[in-house]
């Protein structure tokens, strides 16, 4: 397992017609990884889980409250436990994660779906509360493994373009913690320069809510990282997804 490729898509909680749709389309991907975020426990995500479980695949679907949104893994390889969420005392579902044993050392995938907010006290707690735990058991994490961390983030890089005076200075803080937690934008490592939206409004406003983050010592890996337009153009989603193809 060389070669390593990571399909992050959010798929909105689908009804169980579109969720037959999503499996359809995805089962015919390439990638050896699918992070889905906005997923609960629905009839659609579930029968999206079981599918992909009877046909061999290996799944992180961490016990969602409620109606709740969370994050699901789904691996054509074996997977190992990740203590990752056990750090996250605030919304622990909204994150998925797990190990991945290579011949030159551990990779540890954690997927996240960040939860949006208003103007309400009780959302920008929320979402404070979690991007703060995530950034806390980061720093728990060992530096030796490999890491990719991925999902709808619902922020914006600081310089986004264009600029939506609405986020705050500690939304982008987080963009800013990964980066001096020793990862790096993926996206941006391969292009620089290049403006892309993984969703967009009614009003054609366009938002780079997905990422991908790689810690420093596998950068030098990436052979492609970019937004995927297909799944957004042909309504199975409204955002797009991103695709990272590592060799390690």
């Amino acid at each position: 397992m060389k070669d390593i490729s990571l399909f992050c898509w959010n798929i909105g909680n689908p009804s169980i017609e579109r969720a037959k749709k999503q499996v359809r389309w995805l089962k015919k991907r390439p990638e050896s990884f699918f992070i889905l975020t906005e997923v609960k426990n629905s009839v659609g995500c579930l029968f999206i889980k079981n599918y992909f479980q009877e046909i061999g695949y290996h799944i992180v679907f961490p016990n969602i409250e409620g109606k709740e949104y969370g994050t699901m893994l789904i691996s054509k390889y074996p997977l190992e436990e990740s203590t990752f969420s056990s750090h996250i005392n605030s919304l622990p579902f909204r994150a998925a994660s797990a190990r991945v044993s290579l011949p030159n050392g551990v990779l540890e995938i954690i997927g996240l779906y960040v939860p949006s907010r208003d103007k309400s006290i009780k959302k920008i707690k929320r979402k404070k509360d979690f991007l703060k735990n995530v950034v806390e058991a980061l720093k728990s994490a060992p530096t030796s493994h490999f890491r990719i961390i991925l999902g709808d983030f619902n922020i914006l890089e600081p310089n986004h373009s264009p600029h939506y005076s609405f986020f705050e200075k500690w939304e982008y803080n987080f963009y800013k913690n990964l980066i001096s937690n020793q990862f790096k934008d993926a996206f941006r490592s391969i292009s620089p320069n290049l403006e892309e939206y993984s969703w967009v409004g009614r009003t054609g406003d366009g938002y780079r809510y997905d990422h991908c983050f790689v810690s420093e010592n596998i950068l030098s890996t990436i052979e492609k990282c970019f937004y995927f337009h297909t799944p957004r153009n042909i309504r199975l989603s409204d955002h797009s997804a991103i695709v990272i193809k590592l060799s390690l």
